[in-house]
C-alpha cells in the first residue's frame, strides 16, 4: 500500500505545481507593479488667513515611496516641502501712537513628513491611464518669519497634517519596470497656527515622474 500511495502523493505535487505557479502568475499580472517610486514638483496656493498671510509657493517637491500591498491599495510614506512668501508695503501704529510705513517681507516654510496610502481605479489593462484617490495623515514642522524693517518676528512648531488626494497616472513605458507622469491635486489642512494664521491649509498640485517595478 505504501509503494503506491507515495508515487501517487508525488505525481499529485507535480500535477498542482504548474498550476499555483500559473495562479501566480495571475496574481502578479493583476498586481504588476509592487513598489512605486515618485519624485515632483509641487506649486500651492494658500487658502484663508493663511492666504492673508503669505502668497502662493512655487518651490515645493515630494518624494513618496509605496508598496502595492492588496489588490488595488498601496501605502507608504512621503516628504514633501512648500515654501510661501508674500513682500507688500504696510503701515502700522507704534504704541507712541506713532506710524512705521514700509516694507513687509513674510515667508513660511512647511516640512510634511506622512503615511500615505492609494486606491487605484481600473481603467482595463491596456489603458495607459490610471487615475487614484489617496489620504496622507502625519506632520508638519511649520516655520514662518516676518520682516518689518529691522522688526522681526519667527516662530516655528510641529502640527498635525491631513492630505487627500485626487491623482492619474500616465504609463508611457511599460515591461518590467514601468514610467508614468503623475499629476495630482491635494488639499493640504493642517492645525499650524501662527501670526494672524489658524489651521494653515493649502490647495497644492503635484507634477511628477513615477517609477514602480
Amino acid at each position: 500500500m505504501n509503494r503506491v500511495i507515495a508515487p501517487a502523493a508525488l505525481a499529485a505535487v507535480l500535477f498542482a505545481w504548474p498550476a499555483s505557479a500559473q495562479q501566480s502568475a495571475g496574481w502578479t499580472e493583476y498586481r504588476p507593479n509592487k513598489t512605486l517610486f515618485t519624485m515632483g514638483y509641487q506649486m500651492s496656493q494658500p487658502l484663508g488667513s493663511f492666504g492673508s498671510y503669505a502668497g502662493a509657493s512655487y518651490r515645493g517637491l515630494t518624494f513618496d515611496w509605496q508598496s502595492l500591498i492588496a489588490g488595488k491599495f498601496s501605502a507608504g510614506i512621503r516628504f514633501n516641502w512648500n515654501r510661501y512668501n508674500k513682500e507688500e508695503f504696510s503701515t502700522q501704529t507704534t504704541n507712541s501712537g506713532g506710524t512705521l510705513t514700509g516694507p513687509v517681507f513674510r515667508y513660511a516654510d512647511q516640512f510634511a513628513l506622512q503615511a500615505v496610502g492609494h486606491y487605484f481605479i481600473d481603467t482595463g489593462r491596456d489603458s495607459m491611464f490610471l487615475p487614484y484617490l489617496g489620504i496622507g495623515l502625519g506632520g508638519a514642522w511649520s516655520n514662518s518669519y516676518q520682516q518689518t524693517i529691522d522688526l522681526t518676528n519667527s516662530q516655528s512648531g510641529f502640527y498635525f497634517v491631513t492630505t487627500p488626494e485626487l491623482g492619474l497616472m500616465l504609463d508611457f513605458a511599460r515591461g518590467g519596470t514601468t514610467a508614468a507622469l503623475n499629476v495630482s491635486v491635494l488639499y493640504n489642512f493642517s492645525t499650524a497656527s501662527f501670526r494672524n494664521v489658524s489651521n494653515a491649509s493649502a490647495i497644492t498640485e503635484t507634477i511628477g515622474f513615477t517609477l514602480s517595478y
